[in-house]
């Protein structure tokens, strides 16, 4: 069962309005750069998550040139019936759901109908980017495997945006944030500890034990709810001096080593390389296994650079997928693939 079967943009990056029928599980599309191949991927995956996976993209971003509002729709083959998903968003944000002819209020509601997993070129800057690019990496996989945690970091990032206001306007509010901010920090902290646990023994798994890598996740600060309120009320004062608070999951690091060396500081080019993309793998495995969702593996133009036992890795691990959607635009570039539906964009 090929789980997408068509979707439409409408305003959406570089289209005006078009439509793509699928017709395979596994699609090829062709061009040349900045013909909209990943603007593509990404509309697919926004129909999934509600993010896009080029980091922290605004609205804005996602409209046509002097547009006011995009739109996006697909179908989805559920067995015995099909469903259609659609979202209208404007530049400010503001953003009208609906599943089928029902309007859908709550995003966790919305985001349940299937999963996606990216491959792109800058998946690199999970491993040699900032401590930023790691947190987003593991909060996205986290929050597609885990409604809880999903639930604990929408509520702790709302009540830390609201502290962070106060202490910029009104330092003597930003107490009142303080208890949901603990009552949420134990969820996070055991969640990442688990997944990044679990991230190990899968990249292993998957590399055969042939690298010695790792993941060290360990908080500086208490992770039961009143130790993380009493941590609070001691480094306010330092806080309220520089509008911000200090410390918490929004400044966790996750350190990737390999050998027993930090990858971000000693790894060669072709470590990050690889050591990158069987960390996405090890995310789409861990999606593939957990979610219990069709999953559609989003692949842009990212195994030209492989040789051909990764490649053949690659490939086989990504079989599994529901659906594949590759981007290329290089012909020499695209490895065997069977069962291909071509799009020449």
């Amino acid at each position: 069962m090929i789980p997408l079967l068509d979707i439409e943009l409408d305003r959406f990056r570089n289209y005006t309005r078009r439509r793509f029928d699928f017709s395979s599980d596994s699609v090829l599309l062709f061009g040349k750069n900045g013909t909209g191949k990943t603007n593509l991927l990404e509309a697919v995956s926004y129909l999934s998550l509600l993010r896009s996976f080029r980091g922290h993209v605004q609205s804005r971003e996602l409209c046509a040139f002097n547009e006011s509002m995009f739109a996006l729709s697909a179908t989805l083959d559920k067995g015995r019936f099909k469903e259609k998903l659609h979202i209208t968003e404007t530049r400010s944000g503001k953003r009208e759901l609906k599943i089928g002819a029902a309007k859908v209020s709550r995003s966790s509601e919305f985001i349940h109908e299937f999963r996606t997993v990216a491959f792109v070129p800058e998946d690199k800057l999970i491993i040699s980017g900032s401590s930023g690019s790691r947190r987003r990496f593991f909060d996205i996989m986290i929050s597609t495997l885990d409604a809880a945690y999903f639930t604990s970091l929408m509520r702790y990032n709302r009540a830390l945006a609201q502290r962070n206001k106060a202490l910029k306007s009104n330092p003597a509010m930003a107490k009142l944030f303080e208890p949901e901010l603990a009552a949420q920090v134990g969820t996070i902290c055991a969640k990442r500890k688990f997944f990044a646990e679990k991230t190990v023994e899968v990249f292993r798994r998957i590399s055969g034990e042939k690298y010695d890598f790792n993941i060290s996740y360990r908080p500086d600060y208490p992770q039961e709810s009143d130790g993380f309120l009493d941590h609070l009320e001691k480094t306010r004062k330092k806080e309220m001096e520089r509008f911000c608070t200090l410390s918490g999951p929004q400044r966790d690091e996750f350190l990737l080593t390999l050998n027993g060396r930090e990858l971000r500081v000693f790894g060669s080019t072709g470590q990050i390389g690889i050591t990158a993309l069987l960390l996405k793998m090890t995310e789409f495995e861990l999606v593939k296994t957990l979610a219990n969702l069709p999953v559609i593996a989003l692949i842009d133009d990212v195994t030209g650079e492989l040789d051909r036992q990764n490649c053949d890795l690659f490939l086989s691990v990504i079989q599994s997928a529901d659906q594949k959607i590759f981007t290329f635009s290089r012909e020499e570039a695209i490895p065997p693939l069977s069962g291909v539906q071509r799009i020449d964009l």
